[in-house]
C-alpha cells in the first residue's frame, strides 16, 4: 500500500476562516518514497501498523468507501503523513500517531487518538461512526 498514490493532502471542500474548524486527518507514515518504504518494512516485518492507514486503504490504493466518504465532509479538512503536517507548521510533539487532529483557532486537540482508531477496527462505516461520535462531543459538524 503506497499512501502517497494520490491520497494525501487532499483538497479543502470548502474555503474557511480563522474560526472554522480545520480537521487534519495525520498518518502515521512519511509521505516520501522512503518513508513509504520503511512504512511497509515496518507492517510487514516488524509487526508495526498505522490504524488510520488500515482504515483509509486496501492493499494498493485507497478503499473507495473512504473517498467516498472523505469526498462528502462538509468542513476543511485534509489527509496528511507527519513530514507533510509538520512542514505546514503543525507542532505534532504532543500527539501519538495517527491522530485525527481539530484546529479552531486556538492550537490543536486530538478529535480521535491512535488508540480510538485501533479499537474501530479497519472498517471505513465503523471509523465513520466514530469519528461522527466524536465531532459532536466536540460540537463540530462535518456533515
Amino acid at each position: 500500500m503506497f499512501l502517497a498514490s494520490g491520497t494525501a493532502a487532499f483538497s479543502q471542500n470548502q474555503s474557511t476562516t480563522s474560526q472554522d474548524p480545520q480537521i487534519y486527518f495525520v498518518y502515521n507514515a512519511k509521505g516520501s518514497l522512503a518513508g513509504e518504504l520503511n512504512y511497509l518494512y515496518g507492517k510487514y516485518f516488524q509487526d508495526e501498523h498505522c490504524a488510520l492507514c488500515d482504515i483509509t486503504h486496501g492493499t494498493f490504493s485507497a478503499k473507495p468507501e473512504w473517498k467516498a466518504w472523505e469526498a462528502t465532509l462538509t468542513c476543511a479538512h485534509e489527509v496528511l503523513h507527519i513530514d507533510e503536517a509538520e512542514a505546514m507548521g503543525l507542532d505534532l510533539s504532543p500527539f501519538t500517531f495517527p491522530v485525527v487532529l481539530l484546529h479552531r483557532g486556538s492550537g490543536l486537540e486530538e478529535l480521535v487518538s491512535a488508540s480510538e482508531m485501533t479499537k474501530a477496527g479497519k472498517e471505513v462505516a465503523d471509523f465513520i461512526r466514530l469519528f461522527e461520535l466524536k465531532a459532536e462531543q466536540f460540537g463540530v459538524s462535518c456533515n
